[in-house]
């Protein structure tokens, strides 16, 4: 449905000449993909809302969109397969981060195996983003470095004492981008660069 409604937007946009034919491929894609994540963030913003927890929702957004972009990770097939796990998954999130910040020990743990996952994989090439060698490599450093990063203030922040739920839901998203790479390691979604 998302790629119809561009499609038609894209097609208005040709008859009216705003943009060429040539470019008609590139606007497909930026304006689906722009759709789908504006949709998927939408909802979650939404789901935050509804459970009471729209500032943990934002503040696992930033955290986890930031690392995603660079670690990359599992990718579903359709948007519909992808926005349907996605929504699965943050309503088991939001059930999961009250008890996460209740067993602290087992959270850090999980966050420190996570971490050490992002620092020893840096980013997984999936074959939609096909990164030439330079690319991947620099994918590579970025992720490792914002995933310390991303550590390094959860750890100031404990320190500070802030609320250990908002911590859960930082660590949460950490552990969350870990997964989703080893989860495409698992189901070899990824281009192996020379």
């Amino acid at each position: 449905m998302v790629e119809k409604i561009v499609m038609e937007l894209v097609d208005q946009m040709e008859d009216r000449k705003i943009i060429e034919k040539s470019s008609r491929d590139y606007y497909e894609y930026v304006l689906v993909t722009l759709a789908e994540h504006i949709i998927g963030v939408g909802t979650m913003l939404i789901i935050g809302m509804l459970f009471k927890q729209f500032i943990p929702t934002v503040i696992f957004l930033v955290f986890f969109l930031s690392l995603r972009k660079r670690t990359g990770g599992y990718h579903a097939d359709k948007f519909w397969q992808c926005y349907l796990l996605t929504i699965i998954t943050y309503i088991a999130i939001i059930q999961m981060a009250p008890v996460l910040s209740q067993k602290k020990v087992i959270m850090y743990a999980i966050l420190l195996f996570a971490v050490l996952v992002i620092e020893v994989i840096g980013t997984v090439n999936h074959p939609n983003i096909d990164m030439n060698k330079d690319e991947l490599q620099e994918n590579k450093k970025s992720a490792r470095l914002l995933v310390l990063m991303e550590t390094a203030i959860i750890v100031l922040l404990i320190t500070l004492g802030i609320s250990q739920l908002y911590v859960s839901y930082m660590s949460i998203a950490i552990i969350l981008c870990s997964f989703l790479m080893c989860l495409a390691k698992i189901m070899k979604q990824e281009v192996k660069v020379k």
